[in-house]
């Protein structure tokens, strides 16, 4: 578990399962991640189930973004590359506009940099998704190219 101020990102557990599947069937936020498939609980369960293999192994990790022990949001890191990682973040609606995503990627990636011999992150945000473009702007991503309106950022420390 990653402890910051307001928030604390730690793995999935059972009991996530109704949050889970409310983000990932949520079709309005679809525009805004690389799939749009709904999943059934028996998928959601076996992913949580299997959530906990190691980023070395599986190339990618999920953490949940805990507010007072409640799930508000996921952070994830996939497309590990040995020194190179992605990253990705959504807040549920009822709970942004509070810092937890900032604070969130800041702790997530100094944990990259400072445990996992993380070089270089990435992340791709839909150009018309302003919140997640200030975002990774304000925490030092530099944006390095736009393509099929998605701009591209990169953060090397």
């Amino acid at each position: 578990m990653l402890v910051g101020t307001n928030i604390s990102l730690r793995s999935l557990i059972y009991s996530d399962l109704d949050f889970l599947e409310k983000i990932e069937n949520d079709t309005s936020l679809w525009e805004f991640g690389t799939e749009q498939i709904r999943y059934t609980r028996k998928e959601l369960k076996s992913y949580i189930k299997n959530s906990g293999t190691d980023l070395q192994i599986a190339k990618q990790f999920r953490f949940v973004v805990d507010h007072k022990s409640n799930p508000v949001g996921f952070i994830d890191l996939f497309n590990y590359k040995g020194e190179e990682v992605s990253i990705g973040i959504i807040i549920d609606e009822g709970y942004q506009n509070r810092g937890f995503a900032k604070e969130s990627v800041s702790l997530l990636s100094n944990y990259c940099f400072d445990n996992l011999n993380i070089k270089k992150l990435n992340c791709s945000v839909d150009v018309l998704n302003k919140k997640s473009n200030a975002l990774f702007l304000s925490l030092g991503f530099q944006l390095v190219r736009i393509e099929e309106n998605h701009n591209f950022y990169i953060f090397v420390r």
